[in-house]
């Protein structure tokens, strides 16, 4: 291990690799070699991560920002312990299939972030998504820049040309905001950002809780469309009459203490915030990674599915 690299030193078992895959940071990362990942755009662009063995290392950024990039800041097993014993089964048998997965975030790159979220929208993410926003990453190398990019000239497809559409207005909501490790756990700055990205055309409440989850690491905030719906309903984590969220009703009510929102009892979103708390953006991010990886290819190897 070279002489300037640091161990990161996180909890037993971390995963680095794996809460890369899963976070809408990954395109912001080169992985120019095995068990090397090189952010190369942004906060601490140059930052390098390396895996040895069970152990993680870093150079290019502080310790602090080193463990919230990677996702080490956060430990599942460990916030599994305040749920009760049902509960957490979900979260254990998640586990046996992507031990050390963790929520890899990034408060510094707002609108990276939102890019790769908003491109996500009904498409492949770690195939379409990746490449369009890792194109546009490569050639920005920093928010300002990015900000003045066409994301038409990097594909042909429908995300890219509603991104474009709505580039101006989001960049006026973004440029209010102050990036940075002040907006971890923030919930002020998502009941701020909320009505005014939700009244984007385009922007779902999907999109927002991502932004919630993976920006600024509100972690009881499980994004959800109709595909996360039809597995969770399946593996029995939520009940068949559960919904997703309405962005009529985001827009109105708070995440927080709506009590009167309609949605309220039946919301999954906030049925996986009552019912796991700081581990329900954790459980969807599993849930998703299972669909994405298992069952697209027909594959279930815990059993997931009701027979």
């Amino acid at each position: 291990m070279d002489i300037d690299f640091k161990g990161l030193d996180p909890w037993d078992g971390f995963n680095l690799a794996l809460s890369l895959k899963a976070s809408f940071s990954l395109p912001l990362f080169e992985n120019p070699k095995p068990n090397v990942f090189v952010k190369i755009y942004g906060h601490s662009s140059g930052a390098v991560f390396k895996i040895n063995g069970k152990n993680t290392y870093y150079r290019g950024c502080s310790l602090r920002e080193a463990l919230v990039f990677s996702g080490a800041w956060f430990n599942p097993l460990e916030n599994s312990k305040k749920l009760s014993r049902r509960k957490a089964s979900y979260i254990y048998k998640f586990w046996e299939v992507f031990p050390g997965l963790s929520i890899a975030i990034d408060p510094w790159d707002l609108r990276a972030m939102f890019y790769s979220i908003f491109l996500s929208k009904n498409t492949r993410y770690h195939v379409n998504t990746v490449h369009w926003l890792h194109g546009m990453a490569t050639v920005a190398m920093h928010e300002e820049k990015l900000s003045s990019l066409d994301p038409r000239l990097f594909g042909r497809s429908y995300q890219l040309a509603q991104l474009s559409e709505i580039k101006q207005s989001l960049n006026k909501i973004l440029n209010n905001i102050t990036p940075g490790f002040k907006l971890i756990g923030s919930r002020k700055a998502f009941s701020y950002l909320k009505p005014k990205l939700l009244s984007l055309p385009y922007v779902g409440s999907k999109s927002v809780h991502a932004f919630g989850l993976f920006c600024l690491g509100l972690t009881f905030f499980a994004p959800t469309d109709r595909h996360l719906m039809s597995i969770a309903k399946s593996a029995g984590i939520v009940e068949e009459d559960a919904k997703i969220p309405e962005k009529r009703l985001c827009l109105k009510y708070d995440c927080f203490s709506s009590f009167n929102c309609p949605l309220f009892k039946a919301c999954v979103t906030a049925i996986l915030m009552r019912n796991f708390g700081t581990m329900a953006g954790w459980l969807q991010t599993a849930t998703y990674l299972y669909g994405a990886l298992y069952l697209s290819r027909k594959l279930d190897p815990i059993n997931l599915l009701r027979k």
